[in-house]
Parts: structure tokens; C-alpha cells; sequence
């Protein structure tokens, strides 16, 4: 098409490169974003020129600076691709007809890639769900054992477990402790991971009078902090502790 005026060539160079669209690659195989973009132009080429050739090196120069603000983006978060699209197009560009533009750009997913990134989440709820659920498998299972007691009582009941060739007590013990030294949850509440602390503390004593001595001191705190009730709560379990057990009465 012949333009007589440079009024019309500009306004037929605005016209194509207004709403253009274009399919751009993500991070995730197979999936695409699908963009519509937007140009201003900034400065024409001197001279006469054909308005739908240079319109043609712009798109071209924005669509490939748009596929490179998004190929390692992921489509499940549209937003943040939105936003480093946005923040590359608005750099001036010259293209090799001499023209300089920048753009905006508004991105979507196709309803096939939508359905895809749907898909792609209900698989990471799921696999989350399942590691939370193993997680806090094992983390019972490792406060359950944190005790040698427990430990061995375990391994009694493991058929596959040799009888005669379990752990000694110090293997034993060693194993428990490690045990409790197992991570917890960091959205675990703050009393349960102050109670897991206490417990693997007191194990550390393994001797009845040294485990006396600390909750004494225990109690002595909490007196001190005015909460006489609870030390002497603790005082008397003590007290209970040390009882005799009662005898049952001979049939």
C-alpha cells in the first residue's frame, strides 16, 4: 500500500503494532503464555519508509524481547510473568529499520494451558499433603523410640529382627538419642518444642537422683516465677515417685 503523507505512514505504522499477540514459551515444558502487545513508538525511520515493513521489525524485536522475559518463568505464577515482561518491554529498543519503540504487554494462559497448570497444582497439593503426612510419620515415630525402653520394646516386635542380635543398652541408648534429636516441624506450637527440648535434656541424666535433683530445681523456678501451684504439683509427683509401691494383699 502507497501512503502519500508521513501523518498517514505513522498512523499506519501505530495501527500495526497496537494489540499484536504472541505465544511465548515458559518454564515448563509444552505449556505456553500467550501474550497481547502493545508498542509506542518513539522515533520513526528518517526519510520515506514503508510503514507495514518497519511494523514488521517491531513486532519481531518485541516479541523476541518478550520470550526472553518469560522462558524461565513459571506459568503457575501469571502474575510475577506479568510483571517481568512488563519491566523488559519498557526498555527503549531500535530496531534494524531505525525505528525506536518500548510496549506493554498483557499476558494470559490459553484454556489448554490453564487446564495444564491446573493439573500441575492439584499434583504439588497432593504431593505436599503426602510429604506433610510422611513427615509427620516419621517424626512420631522417631519421639515414640527417643527412649530406649521404647526403642527396644520396638524392635521386639519387628519380625524380621533377630532376637538374639539386638543392641546393647549403650547402643541402645545412643540410638534413642539420636532419636530425639530428630527435627521438628517448624510450625509445630512452641510448647510441644519446648516439651521435645525438656525430655531429650532429662535423658541426658541417666541416673534417678540426678533426674530428682533437676526437676527440684524445676520447681524451685517455677515458685520463683510466682506460680506456686505448679511447683507444687511437681513436688508432689516427686513425692509419689519415691513411695514404696503397695503390696498386692495375699488371696
Amino acid at each position: 500500500m502507497t501512503y502519500r503523507t508521513q501523518r498517514a505512514r505513522r498512523r499506519a505504522l501505530r495501527r500495526a503494532v497496537t494489540d499484536f499477540p504472541a505465544i511465548l514459551r515458559s518454564r515448563r515444558p509444552g505449556i505456553h503464555f500467550t501474550a497481547v502487545i502493545t508498542a509506542t513508538v518513539h522515533a520513526e525511520p528518517d526519510g520515506l519508509y514503508d510503514p507495514d515493513q518497519t511494523a514488521d521489525h517491531v513486532r519481531e524485536a518485541l516479541r523476541t524481547a518478550a520470550a526472553d522475559a518469560v522462558r524461565d518463568k513459571d506459568p503457575i505464577d501469571l502474575p510475577a510473568a506479568q510483571d517481568a515482561c512488563a519491566r523488559h518491554l519498557r526498555t527503549h529498543r531500535t530496531t534494524a529499520s531505525g525505528t525506536t519503540a518500548s510496549a506493554t504487554a498483557r499476558l494470559t494462559l490459553a484454556p489448554q494451558d490453564r487446564a495444564a497448570v491446573d493439573d500441575l497444582l492439584n499434583a504439588a497439593r497432593a504431593q505436599g499433603v503426602t510429604d506433610a503426612l510422611e513427615s509427620q510419620r516419621v517424626q512420631a515415630l522417631a519421639s515414640e523410640l527417643a527412649h530406649p525402653a521404647a526403642l527396644l520394646a520396638w524392635l521386639l516386635h519387628r519380625p524380621e529382627v533377630d532376637p538374639a542380635k539386638l543392641p546393647d543398652e549403650q547402643a541402645l541408648t545412643g540410638i534413642a538419642r539420636q532419636l530425639a534429636r530428630y527435627p521438628h516441624a517448624r510450625n509445630e506450637p512452641f510448647e510441644i518444642q519446648v516439651l521435645a527440648i525438656l525430655r531429650d535434656f532429662f535423658n541426658q541424666f541417666p541416673r534417678e537422683e540426678q533426674k530428682r535433683m533437676l526437676m527440684q530445681l524445676l520447681a524451685d523456678a517455677m515458685r520463683a516465677a510466682r506460680q506456686p501451684a505448679h511447683a507444687h504439683a511437681l513436688e508432689e509427683l516427686l513425692s509419689l515417685d519415691t513411695e514404696p509401691a503397695t503390696q498386692a494383699p495375699a488371696s
